[in-house]
């Protein structure tokens, strides 16, 4: 049987993408493995929709289809966590811990408007919630922080993920 690609696209964008966005909070701790495992299972959707070849690299139809890699995928979810934390729009326990450095020193400095990072010394400690968060706003360009809604700041986040993963594939190939 024989499907349209945009049908296609529509069936693997309900069973497989959604599922790892749906996931992507769990497995954005997880192991580089871990990881290298969803970006096949991404790699396989997007070589079925494409008909890509398996000898053949997928990059190109990853980049046709302008589908983010699953890495930059778990980020994107983690910066809309990131940011529904910051502006109040997650309940209290999620953002409670997350206090400005000019709380805690009370005084206006360049970096009074950064949070303050939490000291894990363990890779354990650093892949929590808590501590991926602070380091990703504290990362962020100001035009992000300062995007008006969720819908904004995600629309803004994805173009600039997609055009970093489209430029790093363009400089590969030079």
């Amino acid at each position: 049987m024989y499907l349209g690609k945009n049908i296609l696209i529509t069936i693997i964008n309900s069973l497989v993408i959604s599922k790892l966005y749906y996931c992507s909070s769990v497995w954005s701790n997880t192991s580089a493995s871990n990881i290298r495992k969803l970006q096949g299972v991404q790699n396989f959707a997007a070589r079925i929709v494409s008909g890509t070849r398996k000898l053949n690299h997928v990059t190109s139809a990853l980049k046709n289809l302008r589908w983010i890699p699953v890495k930059s995928l778990l980020y994107l979810r983690d910066a809309i966590l990131a940011f529904k934390s910051m502006t109040g729009r997650v309940l209290n326990y999620l953002s409670s811990n997350l206090i400005s450095r000019g709380n805690i020193s009370g005084r206006a400095t360049r970096s009074s408007c950064q949070l303050n990072v939490p000291l894990f010394k363990t890779k354990a400690g650093q892949r929590t919630f808590y501590y991926r968060t602070v380091a990703l706003w504290n990362a962020l360009k100001p035009h992000f922080k300062l995007s008006e809604s969720v819908t904004i700041f995600k629309r803004k986040m994805k173009a600039f993920l997609l055009n970093q993963f489209l430029m790093s594939q363009i400089f590969k190939c030079n």
